[in-house]
């Protein structure tokens, strides 16, 4: 009987400790990316404005940084992005 309440109490704590383990993930899970320059937002939206294809956003940001070298990755997006918005911007001038 003593071995039966033994497992029990073990069996509960291995329960309780995965529980514990999962919600802590989860909750890892949920947190914010560290972007204090903005780039990862800008590249999300640029990835929307290219109906999906990150490679054509991969090329904008490469491009930039060939034309700039001196600039930062976020500076390239934030170049990059204004590239792909110049188009639309003369659209609506007319």
């Amino acid at each position: 009987m003593l071995n039966y309440l033994l497992f029990l109490a073990l069996a509960v704590l291995a329960v309780y400790a995965a529980d514990r383990a999962w919600l802590r993930h989860v909750a890892r899970a949920g947190e914010r990316l560290h972007d204090p320059e903005g780039y990862l937002e800008l590249s999300a939206r640029m990835t929307e404005l290219c109906h999906g294809d990150r490679r054509q956003v991969d090329l904008l940001i490469e491009e930039q940084k060939r034309l700039h070298p001196q600039a930062t990755h976020a500076e390239a997006v934030r170049l990059a992005m204004r590239r792909l918005l110049e188009p639309q911007a003369v659209a609506s001038r007319r």
